[in-house]
This record gives structure tokens, C-alpha cells and sequence, in this order.
């Protein structure tokens, strides 16, 4: 039965707490060896994430393949098992995967291979969200009693969704703040709020999340113009904010939208944190679906 890192619903909570531990102690410069071989296959654009896998697995000395829907047979019809099978012959122990797609079930029940999601739909990412803690755990704001507030397109988000379940599970509550069309469709467990002055007063770590204009059917100008002008976030806001308050954003950034240019150059906005533990987040996934995390 191999092990796989689709979302946290089979993790324990000492298992996050042990990959995000991983990933900000872990010099990726001076890892054990696993000698293996991987599969990345990236059915969606990526460049972050498909070159941390790629980076981590170096570190690693996992030997990595590169696979996509337009190069592999599923567009002469392959259903799913046959390709996993396929994979699985040649002597691919693991196989990361970034799609379009929110099939992650059928991806659960394969054995003899560890799947790491890569990102799926809008449903999951969880080495983003692992690397969000461990930034926010830097920064002495993972254990605060206050929420981390997501702003920006949170329903069609799955860095929203992967981390919203990783604090749940940590006890850790999570904010919105965002237009209601937006909104999630599951609010359980979600304080939603109503304003920056509200955000401000409610939090010390906020995560800004693009508009996915790609995934967003009839989004019109005057739609965005309005939507800017509540919710980007700039200067103004950060320069009134509490000293104490740290500001994320997965990437990519779109400047102008969700956050303005002066703003993405403020010393609140941690961003280039978050970028230095993406190859740890990855290196620590790795490990974790090898069961060789706990040798450490």
C-alpha cells in the first residue's frame, strides 16, 4: 500500500506538525539520497511548483520524467488505470500531478505508486499549504488565536481550500474577505469578514489570492474595476496595520488587481519567505509519501 499526499483527510495531526517542522529546518543543500524515479506530469501551466518538485527531487537524487495530457495517451483515449499501469511498469515509484480536473478519488486508490498532488482543480494543493504554515510558523503566527484571512477569488481557490483543511486540522481558525461571489460555497468554520478595517482588527497574517480570471465565466471590466477598489490590497492599508501583521500570496501575482504595485514592494509582504520553502516543502512531501520523513 504506498502512501500518497492528495489533501490532509488521511494525515494526522503529528504529521503536519512533522512536515511543516521538516520544511523550515531542512537545508535542501544536505539531504539523504533516495534513489528513485518520478513523474511529473503538469496538465496545467506552473512554473513555481513544477520547478520546486523538479529542484527537490535533485536534492533528493530522485531521477524525474516529465509527462503531460498533450504528450501522453490520454488523447488517444486512455482511461486512468491503464496509464497508472503503464507508469507502474516502467519503474515510477511516484508520480506528482498538477491538473484541471477534481478527479482526486480516483487517484486514492492506487497502490504501488505515491501520488503527490500537484494541484487539482480547485479542491487541492497541499505542498502550498504546507509551505504557508511553515511561513507563518516562521514568523510566530501559526500557534497565534487569531484567524489567517484569505482575500481575493476564495471560491475558485485550491491553496484556499488545502490550507483551510491543514489549520483546521492544527485548530487554527481562517478568515475570508472577499466579494460574495467569491465566497466559498462551504462557509463551516469560516469567519467571514466585511471590510480592511475588520481584516486589520481581526488578524496578523492575511493571504492574498488571485483573481483566476481563467477559471471565471463573464468577468467584465466593470466587475474587476469594483472589485479593485474594495479589496486590493495597498500601501495605505499596510502602512495603518499593526507592526506585528505579515502578508502572503502563493503566486502568480498579478499586480494592479489584488494587490497594487507599492504595496508588492512593502516589508509586510513576505512573499519571497514563502518562495524559500518551496523546494523544502517538496523535499519534506517527497519524504513523507517514501515513508523516510521519520528517519530524520
Amino acid at each position: 500500500m504506498s502512501k500518497h499526499l492528495l489533501d490532509f483527510k488521511d494525515i494526522e495531526k503529528k504529521d503536519i506538525e512533522k512536515l511543516i517542522d521538516i520544511t523550515g529546518k531542512l537545508n535542501p543543500e544536505k539531504t539523504d539520497e533516495i534513489s528513485s524515479i518520478s513523474l511529473l506530469k503538469f496538465d496545467e501551466p506552473s512554473t513555481r511548483t513544477r520547478l520546486s518538485f523538479s529542484v527537490a527531487a535533485y536534492r533528493l537524487g530522485i531521477k524525474t520524467f516529465e509527462s503531460s495530457d498533450i504528450t501522453s495517451a490520454k488523447m488517444k483515449g486512455e482511461n486512468l488505470k491503464h496509464e497508472i499501469e503503464t507508469y507502474k511498469s516502467m519503474g515510477i515509484e511516484s508520480l506528482v500531478i498538477r491538473t484541471k480536473e477534481d478527479n482526486i478519488e480516483e487517484y486514492r486508490k492506487f497502490e504501488d505508486i505515491s501520488v503527490i498532488s500537484g494541484g487539482f482543480g480547485t479542491s487541492s494543493h497541499p505542498t502550498q499549504a504546507i509551505l504557508d504554515a511553515t511561513t507563518l510558523d516562521k514568523f510566530n503566527k501559526l500557534d497565534k488565536d487569531t484567524p489567517v484571512v484569505y482575500i481575493g477569488d476564495v471560491k475558485h481557490s485550491r491553496v484556499f481550500e488545502s490550507g483551510r483543511e491543514l489549520f483546521s486540522l492544527l485548530g487554527k481558525k481562517v478568515g475570508v474577505f472577499t466579494h460574495e461571489s467569491f465566497l466559498p460555497d462551504d462557509l463551516s468554520n469560516i469567519e467571514v469578514l466585511n471590510s480592511w478595517d475588520e481584516v486589520l482588527e481581526a488578524t496578523e497574517a492575511i493571504e492574498l489570492l488571485r483573481v483566476q480570471k481563467e477559471r471565471i465565466k463573464d468577468l467584465g471590466d466593470s466587475d474587476l474595476d469594483e472589485y479593485i477598489k474594495k479589496y486590493q490590497l495597498t500601501d495605505e492599508i499596510l502602512d495603518k496595520a499593526s507592526e506585528n501583521l505579515i502578508t502572503l500570496h502563493p503566486m502568480p501575482m498579478n499586480v494592479g488587481i489584488e494587490i497594487s504595485e507599492k504595496a508588492s514592494l512593502h516589508n509586510k509582504f513576505k512573499y519571497k519567505d514563502q518562495l524559500s520553502f518551496g523546494v523544502p516543502s517538496r523535499i519534506a512531501s517527497y519524504m513523507y509519501v517514501m515513508e523516510k520523513i521519520w528517519l530524520k
